[in-house]
């Protein structure tokens, strides 16, 4: 069985959470190791819902019978050592083993700067104004720009990219010929015609549940240099894409909003927390190192990979030198001398002795 094919049977067993396959298979030597193992052994070892979803589809006549099934709608799928497979993506703590397309796989192997756009589904029309605004901004730059087709700011993230003939790409949280919402048939469509990409971590049919969204949101996170909220709530999905930003080292932007209105609070506390405050894409444009500014400003990107280390060890509340220490997995003396450096880029700040925050 070759490497195409074992990834391709691992993103076909959908009852199961992208967390539990992958403890499952590791318990088992990898995904290689899972397909090997004796049906007798899986049922014994593992709970009746994990084996039987496992042994629904481990048969190649099965593989090859989904295989013709993505081809006919045109369906593609990568996965890591894929030449489509977006680099972004490798540096991330539970990279997907297996992404589904529809659209132009290319645009992922592009080298451009890439901003994730998320908000309130149920935005007001400052959120959804605002949001056109940046996200026009931004493609017209050349950034593309990352949503997750859901209602509200991501559907006006996604159109204002469609609109200006910019790149964009769609992340679903449920299967990859599943338009949802059906308000949005429109951008999917659009999506798949332009030049942009939809991509799902789920196969043909797989309806939107909602535990199948936390799991989404790392990838947008995952493929973007940073993540932009436009009106959150105090607790939002929005906010948790924002959280698997910090985790995987990429920055965080803000949109402020009035302090009497709920829809904002989310965002207002990011930027209280330390969020880039963002009123214009001439903001996110300066952060990228795109702009006039690139000339005064770090570009990030540029950070050595041992300081991409420590720096996504940093949050935006301050952390002691000790917990970044052991996150990183680095000696006292080597963090030390990393976050001096990280300091001297203002990148990161020390409040007190041994303390540190992002800047």
């Amino acid at each position: 069985m070759s490497d195409e094919y074992l990834y391709l049977w691992f993103g076909m067993i959908s009852r199961l959470t992208h967390t539990v396959k992958m403890k499952i298979a590791m318990k088992y030597g990898g995904i290689r190791g899972l397909w090997g193992v004796p049906e007798n052994i899986l049922k014994e070892e593992l709970t009746d819902i994990q084996a039987g979803a496992i042994l629904e589809h481990r048969c190649e006549n099965d593989i090859l019978e989904y295989e013709n099934r993505l081809k006919e709608r045109k369906i593609k799928y990568i996965y890591p050592g894929h030449e489509c497979y977006p680099d972004r993506l490798y540096d991330i703590p539970d990279p997907p083993m297996l992404l589904f397309a529809v659209g132009d796989i290319d645009v992922l192997k592009c080298h451009v700067p890439t901003v994730a756009v998320v908000g309130a589904r149920k935005a007001s029309l400052y959120g959804r104004s605002v949001a056109d605004r940046i996200a026009g901004d931004l493609v017209r730059a050349g950034v593309t720009v990352v949503s997750g087709m859901a209602l509200g700011i991501d559907g006006v993230a996604h159109r204002a990219a469609l609109r200006e003939k910019g790149q964009t790409i769609a992340v679903l949280g449920c299967g990859i010929n599943v338009p949802y919402p059906r308000e949005n048939y429109d951008i999917y469509h659009d999506i798949g015609v332009s030049g942009g990409v939809i991509l799902s971590e789920n196969g043909l049919d797989v309806q939107p549940e909602a535990f199948r969204f936390p799991y989404r949101n790392r990838i947008i996170s995952g493929l973007s240099d940073g993540v932009l909220v436009v009106e959150a709530r105090k607790r939002s999905g929005s906010l948790i894409t924002a959280d698997q930003a910090l985790e995987q080292g990429r920055d965080v932007y803000a949109v402020p909003g009035r302090i009497t209105d709920a829809a904002s609070e989310g965002c207002n506390n990011l930027i209280r927390m330390g969020a880039v405050c963002v009123t214009s894409g001439a903001d996110i444009l300066d952060e990228l190192g795109i702009r006039t500014c690139q000339e005064t400003r770090f570009n990030k990107n540029l950070l050595a990979p041992i300081e991409k280390k420590v720096y996504s060890c940093v949050r935006l509340e301050s952390r002691h030198v000790d917990d970044i220490c052991l996150e990183a997995e680095m000696t006292v003396s080597e963090t030390a001398q990393v976050l001096f450096e990280l300091e001297r880029k203002k990148l990161v700040k020390q409040l007190v002795r041994n303390y540190y925050v992002r800047v």
